[in-house]
Formats: C-alpha cells, structure tokens, sequence
C-alpha cells in the first residue's frame, strides 16, 4: 500500500469542478490515480459547504490544550490573590 498524494486545494476544485460539469467518478479516479472510490464525492460535499480546504486534523485536542492552560493560569492568579490577603 502506497502514501496517498497530498492534493493542494486548487486541484481539488478543479476535480470537483470536473464533477459538477458531468464527469464520472470512476473516470476522474482514473485521471488523476486517486484510489478510493469515496473521495471525490466527500470533496464535493465540503466544496459545497465551504470548508474543503479546512484540515482540522489534530487542531482541536491543541486548542483544548491551550484553553486548559489558560484556565490553570488564571486559577493560579486567583489562588495567589486569595493567599495575599489572607496573610494581609
């Protein structure tokens, strides 16, 4: 099994392109050697809705990280505060 092609945003919408004019799915599987059967239909579903050239891979476990982070900190503000005037 070989690595899929990395496919920049440009050729896809020129393949969706291709699709909405009427060419087959197995014809533009064929031109351009992508392999699964499924590929052109998803692109087409996310040219559609406006977010084919969104990649979210891995990006949401980084933004909870930095989300998670930011509470510790200001928790650890306001448990500084908290002591401060206690010892006051």
């Amino acid at each position: 099994m070989g690595k899929h092609k990395k496919r920049t945003l440009e050729e896809k919408v020129r393949i969706v392109q291709e699709f909405k004019k009427g060419a087959t799915i197995s014809y533009l599987n064929n031109k351009y050697g992508i392999s699964s059967t499924g590929t052109v239909s998803r692109w087409n579903q996310e040219y559609d809705k406006g977010i084919l050239g969104k990649d979210n891979r891995g990006k949401k476990k980084y933004n909870q990280e930095l989300e998670d982070i930011d509470i510790l900190k200001k928790s650890y503000a306001l448990l500084m505060e908290i002591r401060s005037q206690q010892h006051k």
